[in-house]
């Protein structure tokens, strides 16, 4: 499992989530942030402009459509326009059922997952 955390610009949200949607995203949350990346470093007037903060967690053969869905509603070619990244999952428990690991992302037909706890 991975968890994708993406920053982009809040106007590209609705884009991302029609092209997420197309793949069957399994599940996000968005909170807003405020932050920046590569500044020149004068801090006496830093701007701190909206950007939202996206998690994912997906399994490992759906990161590079989730990626790619993300850098294609997100890329202008313009400073600001986020980062993406990718760290690993060492296991997930849904709350709900006990289901650990994959399973407790959804059961999927060629993926049984693990048993419950």
């Amino acid at each position: 499992m991975k968890l994708i955390l993406a920053i982009i610009q809040p106007e590209n949200l609705y884009k991302l989530l029609d092209d997420l949607d197309e793949h069957e995203l399994p599940g996000l949350t968005v909170s807003e942030a405020r932050g920046f990346g590569q500044h020149d470093r004068d801090f006496t007037e830093v701007e701190l402009p909206p950007k939202l903060r996206l998690e994912i967690i997906c399994r490992d053969d759906e990161v590079e459509k989730i990626v790619k869905s993300i850098y294609q509603s997100s890329h202008t070619g313009q400073r600001g326009d986020g980062k993406i990244f990718i760290l690993p999952v060492l296991d997930a428990l849904r709350i709900k059922t006990g289901e650990r690991g994959n399973a407790a992302l959804g059961v999927t037909p060629d993926d049984p997952g693990s048993p419950a706890i």
